[in-house]
């Protein structure tokens, strides 16, 4: 693990400290961009699939649209989302034990790593079986809670390979081995599209008979990621047999890296859920506009994310490999990719910007308001491109603690008060609100 001020001497790089052969960077730059374009199709893939669901279940009722809309929320808060965050364990532990060499002591990593998350798992199994109870005392709808409940049962299942999923694909994407996840990934969505369009679509089995596809997609995921490891026998290197001892010891370090990875993915969805909120008290107009950007901004964000998970693991490499200079590189080059991303992201949104809110509505004034709010997704793309480059280095040192601290106090200490005092005592209305993603 990497002390403290080896975290800081990454991110104060000064020019002068040190340059880069061109084959270097070239070199640098090839090994990252191999890393991160089937990573992002990968994590696309695996979060697109609920959404398929979602629109399908659209084609039953609006009772039953607005009922899987709900258990997808709750799935990704209070499962897909812990199972991401918690996963930056596995990207801190495991990449650095690949570039130190010692590739056994991956497999024991495996072994902690998959009881910790069948754990996990096992608690949020026991919240998901009783969410009816919690929506009903939330205020929901009984028929929407009771479906949605019902959904969230379905699913369960499917939960528990994601987790899977997610911990073998760590495994492999810190061997640099990506292609796998995409495939798996590829198969299990193009299961998902077939088993909902029959089962539900043209057979209108129900809700939960979509829940069950989303599972089984899932599952076919995880068994495709899981048929690649055998057959190809890259596990030889790492797995040296089922040790109790290894697999039930040093737990801690996992709580310690994976509960602060956690809350930095929790503390951004909980703020970008208070905008939507303190757009809803703008009224209809505003909170429309704000929803079709908020989409727009999703969707350009899962471009970037595949080159964070890169620089994770290529840094993690590094810092194994006791070359922090090498990992400075990595974080240097990431900057500069980051920039060329950011712009040819953001700038044709900005381009089409009164053409995009006609694809979610006929509303002139929504439109008009939302074409007016897109110019500022150029803006993010790049203060977002930055700062998750920078939360990729944190992890991969293992500052899990100290990233959630600072995406704390950006989000809530600083841009949600000057956010809310922008809003609602000037006359800057939604455009003030929007200021909370610049921090």
């Amino acid at each position: 693990m990497c002390s403290y001020q080896l975290t800081m001497n990454l991110f104060l790089y000064k020019p002068n400290q040190f340059t880069m052969a061109k084959s270097s960077q070239y070199n640098e730059l090839k090994k990252l961009l191999m890393l991160a374009l089937p990573t992002m199709l990968s994590q696309l893939l695996r979060f697109i699939n609920p959404s398929i669901s979602v629109m399908v279940c659209g084609h039953l009722s609006r009772e039953e649209l607005d009922a899987a809309s709900l258990a997808n929320c709750i799935t990704n808060i209070l499962g897909l989302s812990i199972d991401t965050g918690f996963s930056s364990a596995c990207d801190t532990l495991f990449s650095q034990a690949y570039g130190s060499g010692n590739r056994k002591l991956m497999g024991k990593l495996l072994q902690r790593a998959l009881c910790v998350v069948c754990l996990m798992y096992s608690g949020l199994v026991c919240i998901h079986l009783n969410i009816e109870k919690l929506l009903l005392l939330l205020g929901q709808d009984p028929l929407i809670a009771s479906l949605s409940s019902e959904y969230i049962t379905y699913f369960l299942p499917g939960l528990g390979f994601d987790f899977l999923f997610l911990t073998f694909g760590r495994y492999l994407q810190t061997q640099n081995i990506v292609q796998p996840m995409v495939y798996a990934a590829l198969t299990g969505t193009v299961l998902n599209i077939f088993t909902q369009y029959y089962f539900v679509i043209q057979w209108n089995y129900g809700i939960r008979t979509s829940a069950l596809c989303l599972s089984l997609s899932f599952g076919c995921m995880l068994f495709c990621e899981l048929g690649y490891i055998i057959a190809s026998k890259i596990y030889k290197e790492t797995w040296s047999g089922f040790n109790l001892y290894s697999a039930f010891s040093n737990w801690g370090v996992f709580f310690k890296l994976g509960i602060p990875g956690v809350l930095m993915v929790a503390f951004e969805e909980w703020c970008f859920e208070i905008m939507t909120l303190m757009a809803g008290t703008l009224g209809s107009i505003t909170l429309g506009a704000q929803a079709i950007v908020f989409q727009i901004q999703s969707i350009i964000y899962m471009i970037p994310l595949g080159l964070f998970t890169a620089v994770n693991i290529r840094v993690g490499q590094e810092l194994g490999a006791f070359n922090p200079t090498g990992a400075r590189y990595v974080y240097v080059i990431a900057l500069k990719i980051i920039s060329v991303v950011a712009l040819f992201t953001g700038l044709p949104v900005v381009l089409v910007r009164h053409y995009i809110p006609l694809m979610f509505t006929s509303d002139k004034e929504v439109c008009l308001l939302a074409s007016q709010l897109m110019p500022m997704l150029l803006l993010f793309q790049f203060f977002e491109g930055f700062a998750g480059v920078s939360e990729a280095v944190l992890l991969a040192c293992g500052r899990q603690c100290l990233g959630a601290i600072i995406i704390f106090l950006g989000y809530y200490c600083i841009g949600m008060p000057i956010a809310a005092v922008l809003t609602y005592q000037t006359s800057l209305g939604i455009f003030g609100k929007l200021f909370i993603n610049l921090c």
